[in-house]
């Protein structure tokens, strides 16, 4: 056990040691260069830098199904602009070091292996929390404002606007009676976003990529339902019905989640109100009963 914390000890210092000290050239050359410089010929810094013999072996060897769920989360989170020119594979390459960090940290301070597991637990799960947090209130987010963007956009479709001009419309910052400019919706970020990918493409097939990217179901649908109204001859009405679409399912899934969220409440009123009730009453009345019982 000694010999084993001792390594543990030399390991995690030797992994901070790498982190943190600059140890590969600016320019790197060779087979480095083939690590440290991805294929679109961006040079990576930082710790991205510093994890990037990880990612092969990540992007080898764990599950394609764990990789494209983190790809999801980050799509979202970089609509906030957190953990920008961040993928999948580095993101996992930083969640695996955290965790052997972790793990030799506990393996250090309390020489037992059940804390320096959970040490390890916790240092693979924490940036997924705090990442998939911000992707999960940004993809709700964006649901509760695309009813309203559809609905604008089947607005400025009523006035004779082709669909592809009406969206580049709305992708447009809104700006407030008084003058005042709001911040840009994530709706219409995100189509801004779609139109600079679609610089001499399809824009209504680039919207269908970056919507299988996002793997939001509600962002596919509609996609899909926008190249159906493209192909139609009543593209007003059909946009107008797609925006009720959109309305309706929203208004439903609100429900839905309103009613979950009442029966998911009860397990924490039973804990944290009922069960205490209980014990203060019992202390009150049953104290007595016991102490009558021991007198006899």
């Amino acid at each position: 056990m000694t010999a084993l914390i001792y390594l543990t000890g030399i390991a995690v210092f030797a992994l901070v040691i790498y982190l943190t000290l600059e140890l590969a050239p600016a320019a790197p050359t060779g087979k480095l260069s083939e690590i440290l410089t991805p294929a679109d010929g961006v040079i990576l810094t930082g710790w991205r830098k510093s994890l990037s013999p990880l990612d092969k072996p990540v992007s080898k060897w764990i599950p394609a199904d764990f990789l494209r769920k983190t790809r999801s989360d980050l799509y979202w989170a970089h609509m906030g602009d957190r953990w920008m020119d961040w993928n999948e594979v580095q993101f996992t390459s930083l969640r695996i070091a955290l965790a052997v960090a972790g793990f030799g940290l506990g393996m250090v301070t309390t020489a037992e292996p059940v804390f320096a597991l959970v040490g390890g637990l916790i240092g693979f799960q924490y940036p997924a929390m705090s990442m998939g947090g911000v992707a999960r209130r940004y993809r709700r987010r964006f649901i509760a404002q695309l009813p309203e963007y559809v609905q604008l956009v089947s607005a400025q479709m009523s006035a004779n606007i082709s669909m592809e001009e009406a969206l580049r419309r709305t992708a447009a910052p809104f700006h407030s009676v008084q003058g005042k400019s709001e911040s840009q919706s994530l709706v219409g970020k995100w189509i801004s976003w779609v139109l600079q990918m679609a610089q001499g493409r399809d824009l209504i097939e680039q919207m269908q990529r970056e919507a299988q990217e996002s793997q939001l179901p509600e962002l596919i649908g509609m996609s899909v339902q926008l190249e159906f109204i493209r192909r139609g001859t009543a593209q007003q009405e059909l946009m107008g019905q797609l925006a009720t679409s959109i309305a309706a399912d929203y208004i439903g899934s609100a429900e839905q989640r309103a009613e979950k969220v009442g029966s998911e409440l009860v397990i924490p009123m039973v804990v944290f109100y009922f069960l205490p009730f209980l014990v203060t009453i019992m202390a009150v009345i049953g104290w007595p009963i016991v102490q009558n019982l021991g007198a006899m």
